[in-house]
């Protein structure tokens, strides 16, 4: 089932961020060419649009700042409601006739299509739809020139609006709630699976959804730490627990990761080597967020992170130190991560005001488990900003 669109506030936003993005990158139009998109469509169309829409369509952005819809008669009404866009042409028959109507009024000199071969986010444009697009412009208009709208698409997915904020900053706040309400349920004895549970009828209570499969492991038995099933497995004492949670709000998204040490009986410290694990983490991400500004590059503040976690003796964490969240929970866009292959050239964007990254560097400490933290923050001009609490101690459960 696709996720619902953006609320008509945030579009109305969104539009107006698109038509500034189309000046600063000096391109003329911007076109977002759909099918049937209550079946499948791809992320930047639930920021654009007010409504699914069902034959061949287009929505169009101009330098000029002209907002235009191209849609099938029957789709028009909510669009006409919304009065969100300068013009909307209707068709029964033919998607060409008007799509070539609305090049000959502009001209346009370089269009903007939706692919990419660095973002999955910003490469939403079908290979048939592309092939069936470009040419059509190439028919009308010789010398246009048809560039990605990667930039474009980067940009409204990951520089938030105030109105977006909100929604993160309340999602943050109903997981960190829920992570309060977990505390006096986790002890020794009960599975993972329990308080696995136990999380997912708190989310059920505040009539909220999780933004992922929530994760809970416990210990240093084998247990697969990171995007595993939950299982029957008994916490025991000694055991650090990993809580990996997020919830969606107004449909924005939250993710965040808390460590529990389960203390054993008679035991009045917390052990020397769990706290060195902890330390390490809240400090990596202490000093990786104090750099997290913009202009940076996020294989700059990765390696901020990455090079602290190595310098105390443990091992390389096998992944990024952060993503984007917003409507979905790894966002797209530029990454904090290292320069592998797999994330092809995401570490090497430029960071920009607005972006809400996680932090979450991770780490093992032998025969106890995974010591993970995960914070939400803002990007500003000096640095992280938490919409999270850091969380600064391990959170001991007593016998």
């Amino acid at each position: 089932m696709a996720k619902e669109l953006a609320p008509i506030e945030i579009v109305s936003e969104k539009l107006k961020q698109g038509i500034d993005l189309l000046k600063k990158n000096d391109v003329d139009m911007w076109i977002t060419f759909v099918q049937e998109t209550s079946a499948t469509r791809e992320r930047v169309f639930d920021y654009i649009s007010v409504s699914d829409l069902t034959w061949e369509s287009a929505i169009i952005l101009t330098k000029s700042g002209d907002k235009l819809v191209i849609l099938g008669r029957f789709d028009e009404a909510t669009f006409k409601d919304s009065k969100l866009y300068t013009e909307i042409y209707s068709f029964v028959q033919d998607f060409k006739e008007p799509f070539v109507e609305v090049l000959r009024k502009y001209l346009p000199k370089k269009i903007a299509l939706n692919y990419s071969l660095n973002d999955a986010s910003a490469d939403g444009i079908t290979y048939g739809k592309f092939l069936y697009l470009s040419g059509l412009i190439k028919e009308t208009l010789k010398d246009c020139e048809i560039v990605s709208a990667e930039k474009i698409i980067d940009a409204i997915i990951s520089q938030k609006t105030p109105k977006e904020l909100d929604c993160i900053k309340e999602a943050v706040r109903i997981a960190e709630e829920i992570f309060d309400e977990v505390k006096p349920f986790i002890k020794a004895g009960r599975t993972v699976k329990e308080i696995y549970n136990f999380l997912q009828m708190k989310m059920e209570e505040k009539k909220i959804t999780p933004s992922f499969d929530t994760l809970v492991f416990s210990g240093d038995r084998g247990s697969s730490i990171g995007h595993g099933k939950v299982t029957e497995e008994m916490v025991m004492e000694g055991d650090l627990l990993h809580i990996d949670m997020g919830v969606y709000y107004k449909g924005y998204a939250s993710d965040l990761q808390r460590t529990f040490y389960i203390a054993k009986k008679n035991e009045k410290e917390v052990p020397d080597e769990v706290l060195k694990g902890f330390n390490t983490i809240k400090e990596a991400i202490i000093e990786s967020g104090k750099e997290l500004k913009p202009d940076k590059k996020g294989a700059e503040i990765d390696k901020i992170a990455r090079d602290y976690v190595i310098k105390k003796g443990f091992d390389e964490f096998p992944h990024a130190l952060g993503h984007q969240i917003g409507r979905y929970v790894h966002d797209g866009g530029a990454l904090l991560g290292p320069p592998w292959p797999r994330y092809k050239n995401t570490p090497f964007y430029e960071l920009k005001e607005n972006q809400v990254f996680t932090l979450e560097p991770s780490l093992m400490v032998k025969n106890f488990g995974a010591v993970g933290i995960e914070e939400d923050v803002i990007i500003t001009k000096d640095g992280a900003k938490y919409l999270s609490h850091l969380q600064e101690e391990i959170i001991v459960i007593k016998p």
